[in-house]
């Protein structure tokens, strides 16, 4: 319940508190798994929130339905085996339908896993298990089903989102504050869209279990981090470290293990097995591309039955420890996500990030930036701590060290971290938006690196145009890839974005009112001014006919301007004739010309004709 209170303290709405009451259980697996003892506990930990999900996975099941109205059917068959927790429904980008299952524990899983058929009997196909089945017609006669109570928790819960909807939606809002939090809401990454992306790692689990020992896929990243938007990329990390009770030097008795050959170092050469495997084992898998020659060597691929796009790594360690820093940052202040989803969603808009990579800036470094910004002292106060203070605090039980030996030891439990480390400041999302814009209008990039471990600005090792310092690794530079052009026309946009929302906040609201100006992409915005001027060229405007400043205008009056205007209007069509008669006179001239010209054959001359009539056209 403090963790609610906080909540409500900070964002000064208690609509957060009712909408968490009115939500479904399962939405709030978080807060029913505390124990009595927890009560002064306000954050859970990144361990914990994965080990949750991984839990629900080992649960789960995905299975391909014929429409959502086979729901009755699935919950009445698969209850006759296993205790069901809940339904999720969706559907893929082929129309087809899906539901995730929950049951209530692993042995229900297994339960239902012993009870389905046998596989398709075809020569071409190798009979393998997978947590992504299909729920076929009955053979027979049709069993009667009893009606159940219970419903789907989630109906199409992966459809994308309607954006002429989503801006209505934005415009009827009352303040900035509140189009911030609701952009959040309607695109942040859904609880159906984390359990599908835990059910793609569980999938390619089940299936390394035989090759590889304490075997474990994780995913990590944007899906994980809590900055994940719908539809977002999964990035998956394949690690088989030992445990400390497999690597116990007591034990006389140890597994004989195969050395890697050649000239490739032995992380390519399994990834490029994993590759294999992908074609040849994991259902749903598709478009399948290896880039084993990176700096980490990753195999891309598609997932057909849940809509995702894949990068899978191998121990790539140092990224998961990443993504709990970003999700510890975002956990303890309720508006460092929204207003992340914010300036994300404003630099696609204006063009400063891209799908493809290159050398304009990405969604990484501008996240850093947003965390750089809520780091800084002002006169209320600052809302995150540095990382510095969190590497400090950390104990023993928060070292890790990730490969190539990099230290990713810091807090990992925020209870631990005092209340006056963070959310001093109480400034509302509209003026932090405003205030991030004008702190990096002004911001010396030329001389200065930002650095979230310190929370000031540093100074630039090197002339790189922007210098964002990686926590983990302080050497590199999150933004290396940034021409000298991507920072000043990031320096013109922040500026631009400054200028327009401070307007927008002192006149009236209109149809791009608060944050709608900054969100929507040029061409959209080019095209409502071009709609909101489109009755400017009549050739007697209405507004002409009357002054404002006129309170009274006789009918002479009146008729006298008209007159005038339509006077004005003849003119302008007679010169217009003129001008097309001279051009016609040019053109029957030049023509004129033209045949007098002699050629050596008829077959010549109806060429040229042709040619020059094709050009008329």
């Amino acid at each position: 319940m403090s963790l609610l209170i906080q909540t409500i303290r900070n964002t000064g709405k208690s609509h957060s508190f009712q909408k968490l009451i009115q939500a479904p259980l399962s939405s709030c697996t978080c807060l029913l798994r505390r124990k009595s003892s927890d009560v002064s506990k306000k954050f859970l930990s990144f361990d914990e929130v994965v080990s949750q999900r991984r839990d629900e996975a080992r649960r789960s099941l995905v299975v391909q339905v014929n429409s959502e109205s086979s729901f009755n059917e699935l919950y009445g068959y698969c209850s006759n085996y296993a205790s069901i927790n809940g339904i999720h429904h969706y559907k893929n980008a082929g129309g087809e339908h899906f539901m995730l299952i929950e049951f209530s524990t692993e042995d229900n899983l297994k339960e239902i896993l012993r009870s389905c058929g046998s596989h398709q009997k075809d020569n071409d196909i190798m009979a393998l298990q997978s947590p992504f089945l299909w729920f076929r017609a009955c053979s027979g006669k049709k069993e009667k089903i009893a009606p159940t109570s219970n419903t789907l928790i989630t109906k199409n819960g992966n459809a994308a989102i309607d954006e002429n909807l989503l801006c209505e939606e934005l415009g009827s809002c009352s303040t900035v504050s509140d189009q911030i939090q609701l952009l959040y809401d309607k695109t942040m990454l859904n609880d159906l869209g984390i359990r599908l992306r835990y059910m793609v790692a569980r999938q390619l689990e089940i299936v390394f279990e035989s090759l590889y020992a304490n075997i474990a896929v994780r995913p990590f990243g944007s899906s994980v981090n809590g900055f994940g938007k719908m539809g977002c990329d999964l990035d998956l990390v394949l690690s088989n470290n030992l445990t400390d009770e497999m690597s116990d030097p007591t034990k006389r008795l140890v597994y004989q293990e195969k050395k890697s050959e050649g000239g490739r170092g032995p992380w390519q050469r399994h990834m490029e097995l994993v590759g294999e495997l992908l074609e040849l084992r994991i259902v749903g898998a598709t478009r399948v591309q290896r880039i084993l020659h990176a700096r980490v060597p990753i195999v891309k691929y598609a997932h057909e039955f849940t809509n995702i796009d894949c990068d899978l790594c191998y121990n790539n360690m140092s990224g998961v420890h990443m993504s709990e820093l970003l999700w510890m940052y975002g956990s303890l202040d309720p508006r460092v996500r929204p207003l992340t989803f914010l300036v994300r969603r404003w630099a696609a808009a204006v063009g400063l990030t891209n799908q493809h990579p290159g050398r304009w800036i990405t969604n990484f470094p501008l996240t850093l930036m947003v965390l750089f910004f809520l780091q800084q002292k002002t006169n209320d106060g600052f809302i995150l701590p540095s990382f510095k203070n969190l590497v400090n605090r950390a104990g023993k039980e928060d070292i890790r060290i990730a490969e190539e030996n990099v230290n990713c030891t810091f807090l990992r439990d925020m209870n631990k971290l005092p209340l006056e480390c963070y959310s001093q400041n109480q400034s509302n999302l509209e003026t932090l938006l405003l205030q991030f814009f004008e702190y990096y209008a002004q911001f010396d990039f030329q001389e200065k690196a930002i650095s979230i471990i310190e929370g000031h600005p540093v100074r630039k090792p090197n002339a790189l145009p922007l210098y964002i310092v990686n926590p983990l690794e302080p050497a590199l530079n999150v933004s290396r890839n940034v021409s000298f052009e991507e920072c000043e026309r990031f320096k013109l946009e922040v500026r631009n974005a400054a200028w327009q929302l401070e307007a927008g906040l002192e006149g009236e609201k209109s149809d791009d009112w608060g944050v709608l100006g900054l969100i929507e992409k040029r061409a959209s915005r080019n095209l409502k001014k071009l709609l909101r001027v489109g009755n400017s060229h009549r050739l007697v405007s209405v507004k002409d006919l009357f002054n404002d400043n006129e309170e009274n205008i006789s009918e002479e009056g009146l008729r006298s301007k008209l007159q005038r205007l339509t006077q004005t209007r003849h003119e302008n069509v007679e010169k217009s004739v003129k001008e097309m008669k001279q051009m016609i006179a040019t053109q029957n001239a030049t023509e004129k010309k033209d045949q007098k010209i002699k050629f050596k054959n008829s077959q010549v001359a109806n060429e040229v004709f042709r040619i020059r009539r094709n050009k008329m056209v």
